[in-house]
């Protein structure tokens, strides 16, 4: 099991050993980005040094929420009248188990590995920090649980924290822990509110051209950016879907991308469309560089390497992310139809019964609207 593999990770980067790449579906934020600086693949010295002075000094003030309660439950009992340790009573138990049965409900689900992986590092990061292992099992007190959110909150992003709390509780819930019910994500979010215009696109495009002149983008990763960025700029999709769609898969003829329930974030099957400038790209990039018809387009990394390595790039405003963010915005601005956007964006209609059960449409229908709002869309002049 991938859990296994973690832990090995973490004492081999105690011990110094180098290790190359980082866990699929974590995202690291890039320079200049809103979200927080410190990576969540390199364990911060915050996480094995004393806690801040705050938080030492009134931890119940930062987690109230949690109190000092004596431990209930047969299924904890039952686990703490196994164990050879003092006062066994102070002591929460995770076991093997648990853990596996918490995976067994995301394999049932069809989860991408991508979202497995993820929920697979932050469950290690807390058995490696947070608890010590005893006859096979898992091991935390009270005040371990404490002191590891609070260090959480203090040195990771909202949104990380919020994942942290959220798949906790789904496994305290499993291994009968009482404190799954006690455990709150914090309501705050950190809104990106930037606003992205053609103009915008345009200039981020002369930026890139002019590393091109200059010998800093090589001929195919210049174009393999560009037409990646257009792409998910004139269609909507998510970074990580443009990383799911082979480009076999892309009907260029009827410039239509037909998105199956693993390509998708919400599981939902969807198409979206792109412009005739955008198709003129993508076949000139088919055609000069034959790249594998089996592979997409681009990958998350090949989209965010260019932000780190290049200061120019790393100190603008857009990013991968924001391409999608413009598709929303210009299709407001341009008076589109809200429901038909959130069919073509892929957002989830669970609890929009217009879009659930009445607004429905074909492909053509939808392609139709599609063209009255994006059919003279261009950026390259």
């Amino acid at each position: 099991m991938l859990i296994h593999f973690f832990l090995e990770v973490f004492k081999r980067r105690e011990s110094g050993a180098r290790l190359c790449g980082s866990p699929a579906g974590i995202r690291t934020p890039v320079a200049g980005s809103k979200a927080s600086r410190k990576s969540h693949h390199l364990f911060n010295k915050t996480l094995t040094e004393p806690l801040l002075e705050e938080a030492t000094i009134a931890p119940q003030s930062t987690f109230s929420v949690i109190g000092h309660v004596f431990h209930q439950g047969n299924k904890q009992e039952h686990y703490r009248s196994l164990l050879s340790v003092q006062n066994p009573n102070q002591y929460y138990v995770i076991t093997e188990e648990d853990i596996d049965k918490l995976f067994l409900e995301f394999e049932a689900k069809g989860v991408t590995l991508a979202h497995k992986r993820s929920v697979e590092y932050i469950i290690t990061m807390f058995l490696k920090e947070a608890t010590k292992e005893t006859q096979g099992k898992y091991i935390f007190t009270m005040k371990d649980l404490k002191d590891y959110l609070n260090t959480l909150r203090s040195t990771y992003s909202v949104s990380f924290y919020r994942k942290n709390i959220t798949y906790l509780k789904k496994l305290f819930r499993i291994a009968g822990i009482e404190l799954a019910e006690s455990l709150k994500a914090p309501t705050e979010f950190n809104v990106d509110s930037t606003i992205v215009t053609v103009d915008d696109i345009n200039q981020f495009i002369q930026l890139v051209d002019s590393l091109h002149i200059s010998n800093h983008f090589e001929d195919q990763k210049r174009d393999q950016f560009v037409t990646a960025m257009l792409l998910m700029a004139v269609s909507g999709m998510r970074v990580s879907e443009l990383e799911r769609v082979p480009l076999k898969e892309i009907d260029f003829e009827n410039r239509r991308i037909y998105l199956k329930t693993y390509q998708t974030k919400t599981r939902q099957t969807r198409v979206t469309f792109f412009t005739q400038e955008v198709q003129e790209l993508l076949e000139d990039y088919i055609r000069t560089y034959n790249p594998n018809m089996n592979q997409p387009l681009a990958t998350i990394p090949q989209m965010q390497r260019p932000f780190r390595r290049k200061s120019s790039l790393r100190n603008q405003k857009l990013r991968p992310k924001h391409m999608r963010k413009f598709f929303a915005q210009e299709w407001d601005r341009r008076n589109g139809n809200a429901t038909i956007k959130k069919l073509l964006m892929g957002h989830s209609i669970r609890y929009d019964i217009n879009a659930l059960h009445y607004s429905h449409h074909t492909v053509d229908e939808l392609q139709e609207s599609y063209e009255k709002i994006f059919g003279d869309l261009r950026f390259l002049r």
